[in-house]
């Protein structure tokens, strides 16, 4: 019954945000320049699914992508930083420079090195992403119980078994975390890197419609990206509970 109640506040958040919204553009508190209504979002979508979908594809291709191998490189290198001091001691200062970097500082490098292209861009999204999780797999490793790991070799286990069955499940529900903080991440970088002189993408339809003042383009650009986000954020929440069923916050 709990559960039920805290769901129900969840929805009455998100209702309030709606109503609130329905009242400033249904009443016209707000002109629709600056605060789009429900029919001028419908207008857009009846008009331009076509040419939004086409753009929406192109970014979450490199979104997707991005993400993907940012996140992998991440937990892999954070995984061998993790298992190796003198790995650790070589690799710790390059990551300690690289970790205060906004990802957004470095748009106009990739920029000069690689022109406008989607590598470029898909870049931006790998690197913030192999920050974010990089950083969380080393310290998931160290904050795994020593005593684990203790008890895995005096029954024998080698270097490679105890990463595989103790570290590794271990650390999964730490990593779930960094995992949802790079996917959201990756798709503000991805809509950023594409306002800088990309040709296709949600990135460059959004600097279109800003040019002529088409603010329910914009609006409903965000809405889309919202969505897919929240969707995403979704889906590794769905899977975390699969692969820790056995932890407490499950059980």
């Amino acid at each position: 019954m709990k559960n039920v109640r805290l769901k129900l506040i969840s929805y009455a958040s998100i209702l309030l945000l709606i109503a609130i919204w329905l009242y400033l553009t249904l009443a016209q508190v707000v002109d629709s320049l600056f605060l789009p209504g429900p029919s001028q979002l419908y207008e857009v979508i009846s008009t331009s699914y076509a040419d939004l979908a086409q753009h929406m594809g192109y970014t979450l291709m490199r979104q997707f992508s991005g993400f993907l191998i940012g996140s992998l490189l991440g937990i892999l290198g954070g995984l061998l930083i993790a298992s190796n001091r003198y790995i650790e001691a070589f690799m710790d200062p390059i990551i300690e420079i690289l970790r205060p970097i906004p990802p957004l500082a470095i748009i106009p490098l990739l920029i000069l090195w690689m022109g406008i292209g989607a590598l470029p861009q898909m870049l931006l999204v790998i690197f913030g992403c192999f920050v974010i999780t990089v950083v969380s797999t080393v310290e998931a490793v160290k904050n795994v119980p020593r005593i684990y790991v203790n008890a895995a070799r005096t029954l024998g286990a080698n270097s490679l078994t105890v990463y595989r069955t103790v570290v590794l499940p271990a650390i999964v529900p730490s990593m779930v975390g960094a995992v949802r903080v790079a996917a959201a991440a990756s798709f503000g970088l991805v809509v950023a890197a594409e306002f800088m002189g990309a040709q296709e993408g949600i990135g460059y339809y959004m600097i279109i419609a800003q040019r002529y003042l088409r603010t329910d383009m914009i609006l409903l650009s965000i809405i889309i990206i919202s969505l897919l986000a929240w969707l995403t954020d979704r889906g590794i929440r769905a899977l975390e509970k699969h692969l820790t069923r056995w932890s407490e916050r499950h059980s």
